[in-house]
């Protein structure tokens, strides 16, 4: 299966991200999945984009 491109706004949802905005310029997302720092606004290659944080399965 192809990942799919996503906005990194998208991640917010995500069990995997982990959003730091303590420097406003310079939002960044960490994807402990792919273990990768991303910057808000780049579209990134994601499969899990279903997986939302309070999600139990």
């Amino acid at each position: 299966m192809s990942e799919r491109m996503i906005l990194t706004s998208e991640c917010e949802n995500c069990k995997y991200s982990s959003i730091d905005d303590s420097n406003k310029a310079r939002v960044k997302i960490y994807c402990s999945e792919k273990e990768k720092t991303y910057y808000w606004g780049q579209y990134v290659p994601c499969e899990n984009i279903n997986k939302r944080k309070g999600d139990e399965k």
